[in-house]
């Protein structure tokens, strides 16, 4: 549930929603590392919607010690891409609030869910998508090699667990709204 702060706010949508996840797809309880800056103005603002939130729902988490995450904001080898934060954390639209560090990581191999911007990076994402020809040279994958914890697409084979795949890219509505099934 959102707790608003602000009225300006009041049609706010979620940037994650789930399409084919009612098998596929778990929440999964975590802790958000305690070190994670809330403001506004961490590395993980999205200057296009500042003053929302720090963490938007859709941004990929990366699983540390225990079940401890923290935004993935690198596509390095050692980092291991844990799902998709369910919660918005900090700013205006925050669910979750400042003393508690509690957050929900969607998972899930399989499961389909549609991301709405600005949790990932729209360039190149419909030219992609329409240059996919049911081959795996054309699939298209997400990593979060953004520094922002965005996922970032390229076109190309995949190798789950080497290349740090966290969706493949199956439909392309707008340079806003894609959909994607989730390999983590």
């Amino acid at each position: 549930m959102l707790r608003l702060t602000s009225l300006s706010n009041k049609y706010a949508r979620r940037t994650l929603r789930a399409l084919h996840a009612q098998t596929q797809g778990y929440p999964y309880p975590a802790r958000l590392l305690s070190t994670v800056d809330r403001s506004l103005t961490n590395p993980f603002t999205l200057t296009a919607h500042a003053g929302k939130a720090a963490i938007w729902p859709g941004q990929v988490a990366e699983k540390l010690v225990g079940n401890i995450v923290q935004v993935q904001a690198t596509g390095e080898a050692t980092a291991r891409p844990f799902g998709l934060f369910a919660n918005f954390v900090g700013g205006t639209l925050s669910d979750i609030p400042a003393e508690e560090d509690a957050v929900g990581i969607w998972r899930g191999a399989g499961s389909v869910w549609e991301l709405l911007a600005p949790v990932f990076v729209a360039t190149n994402v419909t030219t992609f998508a329409a240059a996919e020809a049911g081959t795996v040279a054309t699939e298209v994958y997400g990593t979060a090699s953004d520094a922002t914890g965005r996922m970032v697409f390229t076109q190309g084979v995949s190798t789950p667990g080497v290349t740090g795949d966290v969706a493949r890219l199956l439909a392309a509505y707008s340079a806003d709204a894609i959909e994607v099934e989730l390999l983590v």
